[in-house]
């Protein structure tokens, strides 16, 4: 059976710069055991869970099949099945890295990762645990012993696991990282399988693909979690073009970034409203006027007197308002928050949820006297975006 061929005939692979033959080796190579297959002759159902890494939790939901994994079109898609219901598993403790080149193009922040898995673990539903698998990423991996950087790893307990049906559906697990997208640069990047249970493992897929940059290669790491003295070497299965694992990324596009414009009317206001840190959703966005402090140290004030005023709006003035004090360039009839009065420095906790991207604020600022100003000042305004 054709199925069986990828599975059986394990091989090793010699390094790129080293004229080899790569060795063929009988199932019983270092550390890996035949992976289980439940055949399959095309798409069934699919079972998808979420796990939301801000909350910890994990929902699953079933689907019918030729359903997508994904809301969004990933940009990087390595999932052309070798065979519907191929997978790899391997001894508890070995770490299992695959690599590609991501070129997405977008603003280098993973929003979700997607991985495809199948278990033959004993479902929670039925008492039993469940699918386990840690899952890795890292960036500027190349294979054969040059794994990168680790940038991201967790633990799946109690994932879904087949069913006794005929037909049962695939599995697929997507990492979903919210409101804090995780930094990952286009270029070289790879992606790991700790094994935990010896039941669950990830689909192997096709094979070179020279869109998505992999090889028909994958390394073993033994112990897990991988690392460079723990290779033990890199392996196909004797060229049949089946040695990678299902991983799909969606990336944020550079739109839904944070960003910040200096807005300054006809340019009569002077520029002192300048950003510190950029209105990112579930972070802290800071501003300053950039004025010295009139009572440094609070010595020659009675107290210790705001000199600044910090004002908010939900739009910006079509045209500049003329007044004594300069151009007023926010519409104070759509205020976000009180009139704040400080000392040059104002610090926002913006809320860590997503339904926030894209959102338009203004800002705008007034000097008080006595500072450097003879009288009381507008500044220029900000036209602030809130993203990633």
């Amino acid at each position: 059976m054709v199925l069986s061929a990828c599975l059986l005939a394990l091989g090793f692979v010699a390094f790129p710069q080293q004229d080899q033959q790569a060795q063929v080796a009988l199932p019983g190579a270092p550390g890996f055991r035949q992976a289980k297959v439940q055949g399959g002759d095309g798409p069934r159902g699919m079972i998808h869970t979420t796990y939301d890494v801000t909350s910890g939790t994990m929902t699953t939901v079933e689907y019918g099949p030729d359903t997508r994994t994904s809301a969004t079109t990933p940009c990087f898609d390595n999932s052309d099945y070798f065979l519907w219901d191929t997978y790899v598993v391997t001894d508890p403790g070995q770490e299992l890295v695959n690599w590609g080149r991501k070129n997405c193009g977008g603003a280098s922040l993973l929003r979700k990762v997607t991985i495809g898995y199948l278990s033959e673990a004993r479902r929670v539903e039925d008492g039993g645990p469940g699918g386990t698998l840690q899952v890795v990423l890292y960036s500027g991996t190349r294979g054969f012993n040059s794994l990168g950087t680790e940038i991201f790893r967790r633990t799946f307990n109690g994932l879904p696991a087949r069913t006794d049906r005929p037909d049962p559906p695939d599995q697929f697990l997507t990492i979903d990282f919210g409101a804090y997208p995780l930094p990952l640069a286009d270029g070289n990047f790879g992606w790991g399988f700790l094994q935990l249970d010896g039941d669950t493992g990830p689909m192997l897929i096709n094979a070179p693909n020279a869109q998505w940059g992999t090889a028909d290669a994958m390394d073993i790491y033994s112990p897990g979690p991988a690392r460079s003295a723990t290779y033990v070497g890199t392996f196909n299965y004797a060229g049949l073009g089946c040695a990678s694992t299902w991983m799909q990324l969606d990336e944020i596009p550079v739109i839904e970034t944070a960003r910040t414009t200096v807005l300054n009317g006809s340019g009569v206001n002077p520029e002192l409203l300048e950003e510190l840190f950029p209105p990112r959703i579930g972070q802290l966005w800071a501003v300053r006027v950039n004025v010295p402090n009139p009572c440094p140290g609070g010595f020659g004030c009675a107290g210790n007197p705001d000199f600044t005023i910090l004002m908010t709006s939900a739009a910006a003035l079509a045209t500049p308002v003329p007044t004594p004090f300069g151009e007023l360039l926010i519409d104070r009839t759509l205020a976000v928050t009180p009139p704040l009065f400080g000392e040059g420095t104002y610090f926002y906790a913006i809320p860590a949820d997503t339904a926030l991207v894209g959102t338009v604020l203004y800002a705008q600022a007034v000097v008080l006297p006595p500072d450097a100003l003879p009288r009381t000042t507008l500044t220029n305004a900000l036209r602030l975006r809130l993203g990633y």
